[in-house]
């Protein structure tokens, strides 16, 4: 079984330092989780740019409002990826060659681990069950 509250990408929030950080209301945490995720000038993060309570919730990481898998996620009403019948997609993987080695393949293994059990159907999941599949 797949631990955390895995988000449509595969990526377990109760893991993301920026969630972390959140739900502990840890400013210093967050300060230093922008500097880390920030490159150069063209994407520099702001404590408040990062403050997540998870992709399933109205208050996200500044990229995740409009992340390409999260809205097609949204879109078809699965639960997360791995309960579409196109994964995995275009957009999944290059959503998974844009994150760390470390965090694409463990995003992968999610999502893949998900699709082989009995947890996800192919089927739309009501949202009122995303806490039991974790």
């Amino acid at each position: 079984m797949v631990g955390g509250m895995i988000a449509y990408c595969g990526l377990d929030c109760l893991s993301c330092r920026a969630y972390i950080a959140t739900k502990e209301n840890n400013l210093e945490k967050l300060r230093e989780t922008a500097e880390f995720w920030s490159v150069g000038e063209s994407e520099k993060y702001r404590p408040e740019d990062i403050r997540c309570d998870g992709c399933f919730s109205d208050r996200l990481h500044k990229f995740c409002y409009e992340c390409p898998v999260r809205m097609s996620g949204r879109e078809h009403d699965v639960e997360n990826c791995a309960a579409c019948g196109g994964y995995p997609c275009d957009k999944l993987e290059k959503l998974w060659r844009s994150f760390a080695t470390v965090s694409s393949s463990k995003a992968k293994e999610n999502l893949d681990r998900l699709r082989a059990s009995s947890q996800v159907t192919g089927q739309p999941i009501n949202k009122s069950r995303r806490n039991e599949i974790t």
